[in-house]
């Protein structure tokens, strides 16, 4: 069963096929990678491949993308192996302030799910 995480991103990388991210007893193979603010030790991330997963996690990312360039809080679901550290993202979703600060207008949801 998924967990879940909230808050800003601190960090939104994308890399090349086969780069990978972490430490070698806890690397995630994925090409797109995020660390939320005070979690500089976590990551989560998720592939970016030429699949049938591909127009899901290309919206993830233009999600990922609103949520890191606008400041809104972000979402997502995620797995991980216990006594880890990167996880990998299987769904993710925004909110903005119910004032509309930094964003098209008031509250709201928008979110992108990957179905494993």
């Amino acid at each position: 069963m998924p967990l879940n995480l909230s808050g800003q991103l601190s960090l939104l990388r994308v890399h090349e096929l086969g780069s990978g991210y972490g430490p070698p007893n806890d690397q995630l193979d994925v090409e797109v990678v995020v660390q939320f603010v005070g979690r500089a030790n976590d990551a989560f991330g998720f592939q970016l491949r030429t699949d049938d997963n591909q127009p899901v996690r290309e919206g993830m990312l233009g999600l990922l993308r609103d949520g890191f360039n606008r400041g809104w809080t972000v979402w997502i679901d995620y797995e991980i192996q216990a006594g880890k550290h990167n996880g990998t993202i299987v769904r993710v979703w925004l909110t903005k302030p119910a004032g509309g600060h930094g964003g098209f207008g008031g509250g709201g949801v928008i979110g992108g799910v990957l179905e494993t």
